[in-house]
């Protein structure tokens, strides 16, 4: 059985508020060994997976060499970063995810679709304040009965 479960991540905000939202997580390999342990923002609602470009120096990927691009956030801010693919440790299960680092600043670490959410389905536990990640390969008959089927 291949699941993983994490507790939604803790914000403070500037107005002083507490935010909690689903995160996992998880590790980074970058060039030689060097990798970091990072917590990712889950958005179903990003197609890929976004970085701040300081990632890209403490892993030693070369920003630049990457693929320029421009992304908008969810508030329509426009941002220009560089596209890359890395390996990600989600546990014991390692993925290969593109990635965009971005140039701004205070930019939290989101984990998009591509690459993650194809191998997984993804439970969101609002209520517990909890999300699992289920191996669709493994265990495709516990996701098949969360999905009745229609006539």
């Amino acid at each position: 059985m291949t699941r993983y479960s994490f507790p939604y991540g803790i914000r403070f905000r500037e107005d002083r508020q507490i935010e909690l939202f689903p995160a996992a997580e998880l590790s980074i390999k970058g060039r030689g060994k060097r990798g970091i342990r990072a917590t990712f923002h889950i958005d179903s609602g990003a197609t890929i997976s976004v970085l701040p470009a300081s990632d890209a120096r403490a892993l030693g990927i070369p920003l630049r060499r990457g693929s320029k691009m421009d992304v908008r956030s969810v508030s329509g801010e426009t941002l220009s970063g560089y596209q890359h693919t890395i390996a990600v440790m989600l546990d014991g299960t390692r993925l290969t995810i593109p990635v965009i680092f971005v140039e701004q600043v205070l930019v939290p670490r989101i984990l998009g679709r591509e690459g993650i959410f194809p191998r997984f389905a993804i439970v969101f536990d609002e209520a517990r304040r909890r999300v699992a990640f289920i191996d669709g390969d493994t265990e495709r008959q516990v996701i098949d009965t969360l999905f009745p089927t229609s006539v």
